[in-house]
């Protein structure tokens, strides 16, 4: 949730407009719908710059928080397999503790 808090401390429409522009760089589109999408950033009046911005901010916070959930389940995975490792080991060793006790 970093970037969409950092995204709410902009509030001067000329930092949104680069905001916006930097994100619209950054995502893989094709030259030419960047730039209908740069141009058409530019005739945004006032308060379709913040209804727009205020979309952008609420998809980057979707979008974090997707991150994080996917990132939790695959430790969760990750911590499950190390378990089911452990149990495995447990009982070789529990079995050769038996072995060695009947011997």
């Amino acid at each position: 949730m970093f970037l969409w808090s950092l995204l709410k401390k902009f509030s001067k429409n000329n930092e949104k407009r680069q905001i916006i522009r930097e994100v619209i760089f950054r995502l893989s589109l094709d030259k030419k719908q960047e730039q209908l999408y740069m141009e058409s950033l530019d005739i945004l009046d006032d308060e379709y710059l913040d209804l727009f911005y205020k979309k952008l901010t609420a998809l980057i916070d979707i979008l974090e928080e997707k991150d994080i959930i996917n990132s939790q389940e695959k430790q969760n995975e990750k911590i499950l397999e190390i378990q089911g490792k452990e149990e495995k080991e447990e009982k070789y060793t529990t079995n050769f503790n038996i072995l060695f006790d009947n011997i």
